[in-house]
């Protein structure tokens, strides 16, 4: 699987002719800021892998092996035929993370069946490369690198994000043991169950947007170019022209990769503002609210338009409703929602000291947020933060995508909404029920729906005197990194 990486970065990494963007399109320089790239260097995961084989000793060898799969896919796949591959043997081939020749050298075969999930792909080994451009020119890539290009309509279909965004963990007890199975990511499964299917629309439109002209129409580009920055005479501009921006929801872990790669700090921290982007245009918000008599009634309605659950991925990612009321002077009267700009955490939980809020249709009292997460639990049904011991869900209010149906094989059925009629396909709404003052009003209700990739829980666990990477990542983890997102705002005026 080893690529001439001079050979391809020197083809892909260039500027664009005439770019309707002053900022190079450029799958390399794009792909280079993702945290696809960053997927092995990722402080967090590397933090979790450390905690999660403290905790099970005996299974630290398929712990990290089963982590690296998907985190260093080119170095693990390589170490499969040999046993796999321990954390600390990682070397700069695993460190590139997920790279160029990983995705574009997946063989169709099993794609989207059980055999794909949690890292189950084939490379091929006819020495091709995979693209979505028919007829591309052989020769460049042929030279440089001893591998053909080769179009395969397979590298724009969902079902090739399938096997690293579908994954099942074992159950393990404190030996080691198995005693069975947790789904802890399902956002390609998330996919399959709504509606975007049917409409075309896959992981690849949102997540590799197409480049567009000035006018939001399809943009031809250049997929390659000489080492001299011109272009081969045998090639043309194609479109669609996929960027290989991998924009996703972490924001959090690109900003302090920014902080910890001064080289690299301008391009991630763009990549971090196309994650903002992304969380954004995956969500709608709508306040509407009334006064009846000392009851000020407040309607939050969200609208999920990503092509999975929100939030979706690793359980330790949550959004949350901040809910405010204003008087006619600008006492707040109402606060829920509201977070501890030190620890990142929300107040009503640091208070209460609790670890699961429950769903709410309806809110009373300042003390209850309305939070969307997924939660886990071990076999006994008790709440854990341990990956390895998960055995199911206990809490899984994430908002369902647009034309949710569950699945046969894999239930993604919501845990503890209970009779929630608002709480459906696409769209959940939360009343918060407000206690005011007749005549203190006009009052103003402001909403933000906050989002956080890495929960303050989940890194309560860590030790410094433990690992160095655990050590590596609290340091890192400073109160400015622990702000949540502001994804959407909303307001409403009541007489």
């Amino acid at each position: 699987m080893k690529p001439d990486w001079d050979g391809l970065t020197m083809a892909h990494e260039g500027e664009p002719v005439a770019p309707v963007d002053p900022r190079s399109v450029a799958p390399y320089a794009l792909w280079s800021a993702s945290m696809m790239a960053h997927s092995a260097v990722d402080p967090y995961w590397q933090a979790k892998v450390r905690y999660e084989t403290a905790e099970t000793p005996a299974a630290a060898a398929a712990i990290e092996n089963a982590c690296l799969s998907c985190h260093a896919p080119m170095q693990q796949y390589e170490a499969r035929a040999t046993g796999g591959l321990r954390f600390d043997a990682m070397d700069a081939e695993g460190q590139q993370g997920v790279s160029c020749t990983v995705c574009h050298q997946i063989d169709p075969a099993n794609l989207g069946t059980p055999a794909s999930f949690t890292a189950g792909f084939k490379i091929n080994d006819r020495d091709q490369i995979y693209g979505p451009h028919r007829d591309p020119f052989p020769m460049p890539m042929r030279m440089h690198t001893g591998r053909t290009p080769t179009y395969a309509p397979h590298m724009t279909e969902s079902a090739l994000c399938g096997t690293c965004h579908t994954v099942i963990t074992p159950t393990l007890d404190a030996k080691g043991n198995k005693t069975g199975e947790f789904l802890e990511q399902a956002t390609y499964l998330e996919w399959t169950a709504s509606a975007y299917p049917k409409s075309g629309k896959t992981c690849q439109t949102c997540h590799m947007p197409q480049l567009e002209d000035a006018a939001g129409e399809p943009a031809k580009q250049y997929i390659a170019h000489t080492p001299h920055g011109g272009f081969f005479p045998p090639t043309k501009p194609r479109e669609p022209f996929g960027q290989h921006s991998f924009g996703g929801a972490n924001v959090q872990m690109l900003s302090i990769l920014a902080d910890l790669l001064p080289g690299k700090r301008e391009i991630l921290s763009q990549s971090a503002e196309r994650a903002r982007a992304t969380l954004d245009d995956g969500l709608a918000m709508r306040v509407d609210a009334a006064r009846d008599g000392a009851t000020l009634e407040a309607k939050v309605r969200l609208v999920n338009s990503a092509g999975h659950k929100y939030p979706s991925g690793f359980p330790s990612r949550r959004l949350w409703l901040h809910v405010t009321a204003r008087d006619a002077a600008g006492k707040i009267v109402f606060e829920s929602g509201a977070w501890n700009p030190q620890t990142g955490e929300i107040r009503s939980l640091e208070v209460a000291k609790k670890a699961i809020e429950p769903h709410h249709a309806r809110i009373t009292d300042a003390a209850q947020t309305q939070i969307y997460e997924l939660e886990m639990a071990n076999p006994a049904g008790q709440h854990t933060i341990s990956l390895m011991r998960a055995a199911k869900p206990l809490k899984d209010n994430r908002l369902l995508p647009l034309g949710f149906a569950d699945l046969d094989d894999y239930s993604l059925a919501p845990i503890g909404v209970g009779d929630d009629r608002d709480f459906r396909a696409g769209t959940d709404t939360v009343v918060f029920a407000i206690p005011v003052e007749p005549g203190a009003g006009p009052w103003q209700v402001e909403a933000e729906a906050l989002y956080q990739s890495v929960k303050p829980a989940h890194t309560a666990v860590f030790d410094a005197g433990r690992s160095k990477e655990e050590k590596a990542f609290l340091g890192a983890f400073k109160p400015d990194r622990r702000a949540p997102v502001v994804v959407e705002t909303g307001k409403a005026t009541v007489q």
